[in-house]
Order: C-alpha cells, then sequence, then structure tokens
C-alpha cells in the first residue's frame, strides 16, 4: 500500500480545480491531497499562518507542512530559509510552473514524473553589497570617510586606512618634524 500525502501552494482558494501559486511561503492557502495505491482519497485545504509574516514565512510554512505530516511538496521555487527546512525534514520536491491546475500536478506526480533534485531557489532582495561606497556600515565614519577604512578624508589627510595612524606628511605638518 503507497501512501502519499501531498501538499501544493495554491493561488485562490485551494482545491484540486485551483492553480499552483508563483511563491511557497507566501501563498494564501495550501491545498493537501492524501494518495492510496495511486488514487486521490481526500483533498482538504489550510490557511497559510506566514502570508503576512515578517520575516522567516519560508521555515512557519514548512512547520506547518511538517506538522500535517506532508511527504511530498509541489512548488514552482523556493526561498533560501524553506529550501533549508525542507531538505532537513526530508520531504520530496516536485517542481511545476506557476499556473498549472493542482489535479493535473498531482496526477503526474502520481503516475511517476521524476522527482526535481534541486528546485530553484529564489535570492533573496539583499545580500552582500561590497563595493567603494562610503555608506553607514562597516565603520566607516557615518558616510564621509571619517572611519580608517575606505578612501575618504581620513586617507585624504594623510592617515593609513589600515591603521589610522598618521603618515609622515601628516607628521610634518602637525609637528614640523619628520
Amino acid at each position: 500500500m503507497v501512501r502519499m500525502k501531498i501538499a501544493v501552494p495554491s493561488s485562490a482558494n485551494g482545491g484540486l480545480d485551483d492553480t499552483i501559486a508563483p511563491v511557497f511561503a507566501r501563498a494564501p492557502v495550501f491545498t493537501i491531497i492524501e494518495v492510496e495505491n495511486g488514487e486521490i482519497k481526500d483533498v482538504k485545504t489550510i490557511q497559510n499562518p506566514a502570508v503576512n509574516a515578517p520575516s522567516g514565512a519560508g521555515a512557519m510554512a514548512v512547520q506547518m507542512l511538517i506538522n500535517e505530516g506532508i511527504d511530498t511538496v509541489i512548488v514552482p521555487q523556493f526561498g533560501p530559509n524553506a529550501l533549508g527546512a525542507i531538505q532537513a525534514a526530508g520531504i520530496r520536491v516536485y517542481t511545476f510552473q506557476p499556473g498549472t491546475q493542482i489535479k493535473e500536478a498531482v496526477e503526474s506526480v502520481i503516475k511517476g514524473a521524476p522527482q526535481t533534485a534541486q528546485p530553484q531557489v529564489t535570492a533573496p532582495a539583499y545580500g552582500p553589497a561590497y563595493g567603494f561606497g562610503y555608506g553607514w556600515g562597516r565603520g566607516r565614519g557615518w558616510g564621509r570617510g571619517g572611519g580608517r577604512g575606505g578612501r575618504g578624508w581620513g586617507a585624504r589627510l594623510g592617515y593609513c586606512p589600515w591603521t589610522g595612524t598618521p603618515n609622515r606628511r601628516t607628521l610634518r605638518w602637525l609637528y614640523g618634524w619628520w
């Protein structure tokens, strides 16, 4: 007896007639499908509590699915938090295009669609921003080169950008020696 419990992020109200949502963690509803011996036995919908979460929505949605006993997920894409939680839980992942009807996707999985080894991960809208700007961060002195790093006023006045000590030109100007 083969049993599967499949979760699908749904676009509107859920159910087999709905379509796959373009996002996983922020989908309004999850459709839960129970399959036994290749036949759909039960379909129910669950409201997603992570839809309006300020952060960590992926982990919250995955935890809700784990509590429901889900062993398979059909998604269009994942964020990095959701992917890590899904992989840690050992849940099988199948990817389909957003807008695909849920019934078609579930039947394809039941018939043996190839499992996706690595789903598409969307990059966060933020991240490491390395550059030559004089921004507020990284200890550069309120963005005006006042700190020890960068090429701001400190370097122009003759201070070492690594140690912050004045160079010979500055010492000569300050003290009249060297």
